[in-house]
């Protein structure tokens, strides 16, 4: 770890001097230009600039894993970045460069182990990734150990709610805040009643639990939390208890009463395809999800998925991102580049990048521990696509709203997700907008 404790709280909205970069939109060019009289300690006077190098910012992504729908629009996102990046650094008169390494560890553990391995003898100190939770759990110690950043654009569990966290820093809001909004959510349905399945991993237990915690609280009933291993292709088991569970807890509540909350990834699109082949009854209540499935075109793109997820609507949460003219460049660029949709997680990868790159720059260095220092100041400060980037003590995002997606379909059977309402933190209240469940 690094040795140093005086780095600034990573809460801090105190931006260290020559950290501030301000943007404005270059809409014709569809790219990001320094304002002229940003500060001189930002791109132009790092004591890298003029160092010709090319520095490599690595990136763990999934492109074929069970996240692969959110990390091929990532990989197209970061690519954007770093092209912008060295447009403008050359525009600030420098001749460092930087360069994106992609890595598809396909949520595997091992993998991401044995490519943090290989990026710690190639010198590379700031990665952007991995996706999910399980994986920064499992890398973070040797990411501290070796002195490599991490800033997920996408992990959330609260069981990496570590208060003064070095080495991973995540751009996403933890779990703690969307287990509040999927409590209020049921609540605010009428629900009295939820049954509560989840992938068995450090993200799908975390917000299972945040949630089941805030819907009791709330005065509802959890009648019983349904994990299941993350390798899970033949949902029989999983789908038979869950059907006994839904059985009791009509009889107990009524059938209007009773919700089930689901915390997946791609793979809710198999168990509701499975559940719509042997357990229709199952296709009967409303579903519920968490942002690991919010926007995924898995539920829209298929005849059979669209069909099962229509029907319980899948009505799921994601962070919502804080518009801006960046943000509305930026996706008119992404659209002209990608058929994928850009979701906040894809936003924020954007943005990621961005921060990898002016941290290094602030930092003067490419070492790790420096750049560990300084990236929370430079996060405060960076205000991009996702809207500003200020971290909580714990290196995660200050939270804010959620949005409410569900799917719908229109009379020819096309999916499509819609936005139906949002989620204030700081009101603690769903407001609900067109297309109401």
């Amino acid at each position: 770890m690094n040795p140093s404790n005086s780095r600034p709280g990573a809460s801090s909205r105190v931006v260290i001097a020559g950290v501030i970069v301000i943007l404005v939109v270059a809409a014709a060019a569809g790219y990001f230009l320094l304002n002229p009289g940003a500060p001189s300690g930002s791109i132009a006077g790092s004591s890298l600039c003029k160092s010709s190098q090319t520095i490599t910012i690595g990136e763990l992504n999934d492109l074929s894993g069970g996240l692969s729908t959110e990390g091929i629009p990532i990989k197209a996102a970061m690519a954007i970045a770093i092209t912008d990046i060295n447009k403008n650094v050359t525009a600030a008169g420098c001749t460092v460069k930087f360069a994106v390494d992609v890595f598809d560890y396909g949520l595997d553990n091992q993998k991401a182990l044995t490519q943090m391995n290989t990026w710690s003898s190639q010198g590379v100190s700031a990665v952007v990734g991995p996706l999910n939770s399980g994986t920064a759990q499992f890398l973070l110690s040797y990411a501290q150990s070796n002195h490599i950043v991490l800033i997920s654009p996408s992990s959330t569990s609260p069981a990496l709610v570590i208060p003064n966290r070095h080495y991973l820093y995540r751009t996403a809001p933890n779990d703690a805040a969307q287990g509040l909004a999927a409590g209020r959510m049921l609540i605010d349905r009428g629900y009295s009643a939820v049954i509560i399945v989840n992938r068995h991993d450090t993200y799908g237990d975390g917000l299972a639990n945040a949630t089941a915690a805030r819907f009791t609280a709330l005065g509802g009933h959890v009648v019983d939390k349904i994990p299941y291993d993350t390798t899970t292709t033949d949902f029989t088991a999983i789908l038979t208890k869950l059907n006994t569970d839904y059985q009791s807890a009509v009889t107990t509540y009524g059938a209007s009463k009773v919700a089930i909350y689901d915390v997946a990834f791609q793979e809710a699109g198999t168990m509701l395809i499975q559940a719509q082949t042997s357990f229709s009854n199952l296709l009967t209540p409303t579903w519920f999800g968490s942002d690991g499935e919010a926007t995924l075109s898995q539920f829209v793109n298929g005849t059979a998925v669209t069909t099962a997820t229509s029907k319980v609507k899948l009505i799921s949460t994601l962070y919502a991102p804080q518009n801006n003219t960046m943000s509305l460049a930026f996706l008119k660029v992404f659209a002209s580049q990608s058929h994928e949709a850009c979701s906040f997680y894809c936003l924020g990868s954007y943005d990621d990048a961005w921060i990898a790159a002016l941290s290094i720059l602030q930092a003067g260095k490419t070492d790790g521990a420096s750049i560990d220092t300084v990236l929370p100041g430079v996060a405060a400060g960076f205000n991009g696509v996702s809207g500003n980037n200020a971290l909580q003590a714990s290196g995660d995002r200050v939270p804010g709203s959620y949005e409410i997606w569900k799917v719908t379909t229109d009379s020819s059977g096309k999916g499509s997700w819609i936005n139906v309402g949002t989620w204030d933190y700081t009101a603690d209240k769903v407001t609900w907008t067109s297309g109401q469940p």
